[in-house]
């Protein structure tokens, strides 16, 4: 059965947001840290967030999944290049990350990148 992640991704940024409440400075830092790295530089934003769902696949975190993966379609990724990084990150994690690359591939469904 497919993932809801719209709901996933909706209940992330609600708990992410909350977090202003009970530790503002640290979500600020953090929210500032995402926007210092997610920019063009040596690598394009587009490869760095293809790099996070890797890494999101292999911590496994299913929220993460999901942001990133949506954060990489708006940056211009395909479902290709996606997946191929995939293929990476099951190189890496083996059977346990073949099974969570399921939640990109939801994703992927969802937001329909182009091709």
């Amino acid at each position: 059965m497919p993932e809801d992640v719209e709901k996933i991704l909706k209940d992330f940024m609600k708990h992410f947001g909350a977090l202003n409440r009970d530790i503002p400075d640290t979500r600020n830092a953090f929210s500032d840290l995402l926007k210092t790295v997610h920019v063009d530089g040596a690598l394009s934003a587009k490869f760095k967030e293809i790099i996070c769902v890797v890494a999101s696949v292999l911590a496994p975190c299913k929220s993460c999944m999901v942001y990133h993966t949506k954060q990489a379609i708006a940056a211009g990724a395909t479902r290709e290049e996606i997946m191929e990084a995939c293929a990476v990150a099951i190189v890496m994690g083996g059977g346990p990350a073949a099974s969570h690359v399921a939640v990109v591939q939801d994703a992927l469904d969802r937001w329909k990148p182009r091709r």
